[in-house]
């Protein structure tokens, strides 16, 4: 059965490695873990790896904090790693690799209101899924391998029920920050992944008509 926030049809087969539970446990895991609870900080000269490592320690820290259990604390809880997103994560560029060839397709306009519900999209998706799931996860950064001095991809694993799951981190750096703009778990990227679906998409439908999709499945109105 194909994930409830699936954008699109259950028979396509670029869903096949969303779809398959095992792997879609497992990244839901290394992704919240990695990323959603990182915070990077402005104008900092660490290397990426020591921004991330920083950053990760301070998100497991504040998951297993106890005073935020209960319905009440929940909702602080996500509502705080909300805002970290905000700040590790370079949804524009991100935004723009998963639509590729299609990104030029769009007008400014679009091009920002597709940044704002990708990104809305992925939040409403993955946070409650990983307060639910994280479960005392731990990483082992391995190295980070400096591709140019705006880009870098960390290498960890993610210790997860007596398995080190290898996972790539790609990151950029922008305004003097580094940022997250993809995930390599398993061999799957979250950005190919996404990509081949909206390949799928725009191929039988409009840049609006995918944008309102989009904002539907936030429960936006039409």
């Amino acid at each position: 059965m194909a994930p409830e926030h699936s954008l699109f049809r259950k028979d396509f087969q670029g869903l096949i490695a969303m779809t398959n539970p095992i792997f879609f446990n497992r990244m839901i895991v290394t992704v919240a873990v990695l990323t959603l609870v990182s915070l990077a900080a402005a104008d900092d000269d660490r290397p990426p790896m020591e921004v991330l490592r920083e950053g990760v320690s301070q998100g497991l820290a504040f998951l297993d904090d106890q005073t935020y259990r209960g319905a009440d604390g929940r909702a602080a809880q996500e509502t705080h790693i909300r805002e970290l997103t905000m700040t590790l994560f370079d949804f524009t560029t991100m935004s723009r690799m998963v639509l590729s060839s299609y990104w030029g397709d769009f007008t400014t306009a679009q091009q920002t209101a597709f940044v704002h519900a990708f990104r809305a999209f992925l939040q409403r998706t993955y946070l409650p899924i990983l307060l639910d799931r994280y479960n005392g996860e731990q990483i082992e950064y391995v190295r980070q391998i400096r591709l140019s001095n705006s880009r870098a991809r960390v290498e960890v694993r993610v210790l997860h029920r007596g398995r080190a799951i290898p996972v790539d981190v790609k990151m950029i750096r922008r305004s003097g920050r580094w940022q997250v703009y993809d995930v390599d778990a398993l061999g799957f990227s979250a950005v190919a992944i996404y990509r081949a679906q909206f390949k799928w998409l725009l191929g039988r439908e409009t840049p609006a008509q995918v944008i309102e999709r989009l904002q539907r499945s936030q429960g936006h109105p039409p």
